[in-house]
């Protein structure tokens, strides 16, 4: 009799174990629907939380949810990164890295290849755009510590060397800036995006490099301005100004060769008023030597705050006829 109990009883306990699991699969088929509906919805932080349940039952339930785990664990998947996504959009960076790591590791373990390149592409933009939030905050240390990140998860991010042109040129390292620049060119032979990225970039330090070129002159440090100038030749279009603040280190140094071929090119360039391009080409020329040239020049200055110093050196200097 006790034999036939214990039989009894070991068999109930099994069918309420196998009850349990029926219920258990039952359940994650339920939060796996309400998940989906919430997917649909574009929901998808609502529909991650619903598919994380539902995985839940489903590794209770072991074996008896084979058939539906792995389209939780798909569909779980692809709702972390949805919602990476658009917590991105909406600047939320924090939480967007936080899903799509989710979304990059969940990935990785059921071998969807596809979600696990595009998690790993948006970690490091999403990093990147941060750093550059940072930038606009003045907060460079957080910033570079951002494009670093971004450089970890993808050593080729070209938004990250983006990034650090920009922060670069916000701390006038012009120097880092370049670098950043050049590292940014190597990334434009094979992608356009990377070039359009490249292209703006080049576009900056070409401004920044001119900006400190002129600012070293106004400090009179002519040697560190026709540094920058120089490199700035490397970046962008040269325009009259470039050519202008040129010939004016070179007068300074007494380039006259120099000076006059910069300044000749920067009028070539100019289309407005150039009376001051002529009052530094009057200078090289007199610095040279050449006193016919230099009266030429000085007879077209006649606009801004140079014109009585070129009456004056035309006049009571050069004797100009």
């Amino acid at each position: 009799m006790k034999t036939v109990f214990k039989s009894a009883l070991l068999v109930g306990l099994l069918m309420f174990g196998l009850g349990l699991y029926a219920q258990s699969v039952a359940d994650a088929g339920e939060k796996f629907n309400e998940g989906t509906a919430q997917y649909k919805a574009k929901a998808f932080g609502q529909a991650a939380k619903l598919y994380e349940q539902a995985l839940e039952m489903c590794k209770m339930a072991g074996s008896a949810a084979a058939d539906l785990k792995p389209q939780v664990e798909s569909q779980l998947t692809n709702s972390y990164f949805w919602d990476g996504i658009s917590l991105y959009k909406r600047r939320e960076f924090d939480q967007a890295i936080a899903q799509l790591k989710k979304a990059k590791a969940m990935a990785a373990s059921i071998k969807n290849e596809k979600i696990k390149g595009y998690a790993h592409l948006y970690i490091a933009r999403v990093y990147s755009s941060k750093g550059l939030s940072f930038i606009r905050e003045k907060k460079y240390a957080e910033a570079a510590t951002q494009f670093a990140n971004a450089l970890k998860e993808k050593p080729d991010c070209y938004n990250a060397y983006y990034g650090k042109v920009i922060l670069a040129k916000s701390q006038k390292d012009m120097t880092a800036m370049m670098s950043a620049v050049d590292q940014l060119g190597k990334f434009a032979v094979s992608s356009a995006k990377a070039t359009q990225k490249y292209n703006a970039a080049k576009q900056i330090a070409f401004n920044a490099l001119l900006n400190n070129g002129a600012e070293q002159l106004q400090k009179s440090h002519t040697a560190k301005a026709l540094e920058s100038l120089n490199n700035a030749k490397k970046y962008g279009t040269a325009n009259a100004d470039l050519f202008y603040y040129m010939a004016l280190a070179n007068v300074n140094l007494k380039k006259w060769d120099s000076a006059i071929a910069a300044a000749k090119k920067a009028l070539s360039m100019q289309s407005s008023d150039k009376s001051d391009i002529y009052f530094t080409l009057g200078q090289a020329y007199q610095g040279k030597g050449d006193k016919a040239a230099a009266c030429g020049a000085f007879k077209h200055v006649v606009k801004g705050p140079n014109v009585k110093a070129a009456q004056y050196q035309r006049k009571q200097v050069l004797k100009c006829k």
